[in-house]
Protein backbone atom coordinates (compact mmCIF):
# COMPACT_ATOMS: atom_id res chain seq x y z
CA UNK A 1 0.00 0.00 0.00
CA UNK A 2 2.77 2.47 0.89
CA UNK A 3 5.21 1.57 -1.90
CA UNK A 4 3.98 4.37 -4.15
CA UNK A 5 3.90 7.03 -1.44
CA UNK A 6 6.43 9.74 -0.83
CA UNK A 7 6.43 11.42 2.56
CA UNK A 8 8.12 14.80 2.67
CA UNK A 9 8.65 16.17 6.17
CA UNK A 10 10.10 19.42 7.37
CA UNK A 11 9.57 23.10 6.85
CA UNK A 12 8.47 23.05 3.22
CA UNK A 13 5.94 25.59 2.07
CA UNK A 14 3.48 25.36 -0.77
CA UNK A 15 5.74 27.50 -2.97
CA UNK A 16 8.82 25.31 -2.37
CA UNK A 17 10.13 23.57 -5.53
CA UNK A 18 9.99 20.16 -3.82
CA UNK A 19 6.24 20.58 -3.43
CA UNK A 20 5.83 21.92 -6.96
CA UNK A 21 7.62 18.93 -8.46
CA UNK A 22 6.28 16.27 -6.09
CA UNK A 23 4.37 13.41 -7.65
CA UNK A 24 0.61 13.79 -7.40
CA UNK A 25 -1.65 13.51 -5.50
CA UNK A 26 -0.51 15.74 -2.66
CA UNK A 27 -1.95 16.11 0.81
CA UNK A 28 -0.73 18.66 3.36
CA UNK A 29 -0.41 17.96 7.09
CA UNK A 30 0.86 20.70 9.38
CA UNK A 31 0.88 21.80 12.98
CA UNK A 32 0.60 25.53 13.64
CA UNK A 33 1.98 27.29 16.67
CA UNK A 34 0.58 30.47 18.14
CA UNK A 35 2.18 33.04 15.80
CA UNK A 36 3.80 35.25 18.44
CA UNK A 37 4.97 32.34 20.58
CA UNK A 38 6.58 30.81 17.48
CA UNK A 39 8.50 33.98 16.65
CA UNK A 40 9.68 34.54 20.22
CA UNK A 41 10.72 30.91 20.50
CA UNK A 42 12.66 31.16 17.22
CA UNK A 43 14.41 34.34 18.38
CA UNK A 44 15.40 32.79 21.72
CA UNK A 45 16.42 29.54 20.02
CA UNK A 46 18.77 31.28 17.56
CA UNK A 47 20.30 33.38 20.34
CA UNK A 48 21.01 30.19 22.29
CA UNK A 49 22.68 28.40 19.36
CA UNK A 50 26.16 29.75 18.50
CA UNK A 51 26.22 27.46 15.44
CA UNK A 52 23.12 29.10 13.89
CA UNK A 53 23.93 31.43 10.95
CA UNK A 54 21.96 34.33 12.50
CA UNK A 55 23.28 33.85 16.05
CA UNK A 56 25.98 36.53 15.87
CA UNK A 57 23.57 39.18 14.59
CA UNK A 58 20.71 38.31 16.96
CA UNK A 59 22.88 37.91 20.05
CA UNK A 60 23.69 41.65 19.94
CA UNK A 61 20.10 42.81 19.39
CA UNK A 62 16.78 42.86 21.15
CA UNK A 63 13.82 41.23 19.43
CA UNK A 64 12.50 44.68 18.54
CA UNK A 65 15.83 45.69 16.98
CA UNK A 66 16.13 42.39 15.11
CA UNK A 67 12.85 43.04 13.30
CA UNK A 68 14.61 45.88 11.43
CA UNK A 69 18.24 44.79 11.40
CA UNK A 70 18.26 41.11 10.40
CA UNK A 71 16.29 40.49 7.19
CA UNK A 72 16.72 36.70 7.30
CA UNK A 73 15.08 36.65 10.74
CA UNK A 74 12.49 39.33 9.93
CA UNK A 75 11.21 37.18 7.05
CA UNK A 76 10.01 34.68 9.67
CA UNK A 77 8.10 37.41 11.52
CA UNK A 78 5.39 38.33 9.00
CA UNK A 79 2.59 35.74 8.75
CA UNK A 80 5.22 33.08 8.05
CA UNK A 81 3.02 30.06 8.75
CA UNK A 82 0.29 31.31 6.39
CA UNK A 83 2.79 32.14 3.67
CA UNK A 84 4.43 28.75 4.03
CA UNK A 85 1.24 26.68 4.16
CA UNK A 86 -0.91 28.56 1.69
CA UNK A 87 1.43 30.89 -0.19
CA UNK A 88 -1.14 33.54 0.80
CA UNK A 89 -2.19 35.67 3.76
CA UNK A 90 -5.55 36.94 2.54
CA UNK A 91 -8.74 34.93 3.17
CA UNK A 92 -9.40 34.32 -0.54
CA UNK A 93 -5.88 32.99 -1.12
CA UNK A 94 -6.13 30.74 1.94
CA UNK A 95 -9.49 29.34 0.83
CA UNK A 96 -8.10 28.70 -2.66
CA UNK A 97 -5.15 26.79 -1.19
CA UNK A 98 -7.44 24.76 1.08
CA UNK A 99 -9.50 23.85 -2.00
CA UNK A 100 -6.44 22.78 -3.97
CA UNK A 101 -5.20 19.92 -1.77
CA UNK A 102 -6.50 17.92 1.17
CA UNK A 103 -5.24 19.50 4.38
CA UNK A 104 -4.94 18.21 7.91
CA UNK A 105 -4.09 21.12 10.18
CA UNK A 106 -3.65 21.09 13.91
CA UNK A 107 -2.82 23.48 16.68
CA UNK A 108 0.30 22.85 18.73
CA UNK A 109 -1.83 22.69 21.88
CA UNK A 110 -3.56 19.64 20.33
CA UNK A 111 -0.40 17.92 19.07
CA UNK A 112 -1.20 14.45 20.42
CA UNK A 113 -4.72 14.48 18.95
CA UNK A 114 -3.30 15.74 15.64
CA UNK A 115 -0.68 12.96 15.58
CA UNK A 116 -3.36 10.37 16.35
CA UNK A 117 -5.54 11.67 13.50
CA UNK A 118 -2.60 11.72 11.06
CA UNK A 119 -1.40 8.25 12.00
CA UNK A 120 -4.97 6.97 11.84
CA UNK A 121 -5.03 7.82 8.13
CA UNK A 122 -2.34 5.13 7.73
CA UNK A 123 -3.98 2.63 10.07
CA UNK A 124 -1.49 3.26 12.86
CA UNK A 125 -2.31 4.13 16.46
CA UNK A 126 -0.33 6.45 18.71
CA UNK A 127 0.72 4.37 21.71
CA UNK A 128 1.04 7.23 24.20
CA UNK A 129 1.86 10.91 24.39
CA UNK A 130 4.44 12.26 21.99
CA UNK A 131 7.77 13.14 23.59
CA UNK A 132 8.48 16.86 23.77
CA UNK A 133 12.07 17.70 22.89
CA UNK A 134 11.83 21.24 21.48
CA UNK A 135 13.68 23.16 24.16
CA UNK A 136 15.21 26.60 23.92
CA UNK A 137 18.91 26.53 24.67
CA UNK A 138 20.03 29.27 27.06
CA UNK A 139 23.49 30.80 27.00
CA UNK A 140 24.89 32.69 29.98
CA UNK A 141 24.52 36.44 29.50
CA UNK A 142 21.95 36.13 26.68
CA UNK A 143 18.62 37.45 27.93
CA UNK A 144 15.46 35.89 26.52
CA UNK A 145 13.19 38.18 24.53
CA UNK A 146 10.70 38.51 27.40
CA UNK A 147 13.42 40.03 29.63
CA UNK A 148 14.39 42.78 27.18
CA UNK A 149 13.48 46.41 27.90
CA UNK A 150 11.68 46.89 24.57
CA UNK A 151 9.82 43.56 24.61
CA UNK A 152 6.35 45.19 24.82
CA UNK A 153 7.19 47.30 21.75
CA UNK A 154 8.31 44.18 19.87
CA UNK A 155 5.10 42.36 20.77
CA UNK A 156 2.96 45.27 19.57
CA UNK A 157 4.83 45.28 16.26
CA UNK A 158 4.54 41.52 15.88
CA UNK A 159 0.79 41.72 16.50
CA UNK A 160 0.50 44.23 13.64
CA UNK A 161 2.75 42.21 11.32
CA UNK A 162 0.88 38.98 12.02
CA UNK A 163 -2.74 40.15 12.16
CA UNK A 164 -3.83 37.75 9.39
CA UNK A 165 -2.12 34.78 11.02
CA UNK A 166 -3.39 35.66 14.49
CA UNK A 167 -6.93 35.84 13.11
CA UNK A 168 -6.53 32.51 11.29
CA UNK A 169 -5.06 30.83 14.37
CA UNK A 170 -7.85 32.16 16.60
CA UNK A 171 -10.45 30.55 14.30
CA UNK A 172 -8.52 27.30 13.75
CA UNK A 173 -10.08 24.42 15.70
CA UNK A 174 -7.72 21.98 17.44
CA UNK A 175 -7.85 19.78 14.32
CA UNK A 176 -9.07 20.88 10.90
CA UNK A 177 -9.41 18.66 7.86
CA UNK A 178 -10.35 19.66 4.33
CA UNK A 179 -10.91 17.30 1.42
CA UNK A 180 -11.47 19.33 -1.73
CA UNK A 181 -13.51 17.65 -4.45
CA UNK A 182 -10.81 18.36 -7.05
CA UNK A 183 -8.19 16.59 -4.92
CA UNK A 184 -10.46 13.58 -4.45
CA UNK A 185 -11.05 13.35 -8.20
CA UNK A 186 -7.30 13.62 -8.84
CA UNK A 187 -6.61 10.88 -6.28
CA UNK A 188 -9.14 8.47 -7.81
CA UNK A 189 -7.81 9.18 -11.32
CA UNK A 190 -4.17 8.59 -10.22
Amino acid sequence: MYERMTLLTGHYGLAHPLIGHAPRPIAIAAVLRHPLERIISLFDYIRGRPDHPDHAALSRLSLNQALDAVPAFAAHCHNAQLRSLFNATDPNGIVAALQRYPNLLGRMDALDAFAQKLLGLFGVTLEGPLPRANERPVLPGVAPACAQADYATALARLERYNRAELDFFARLPPIFASRPKAALAERSAG
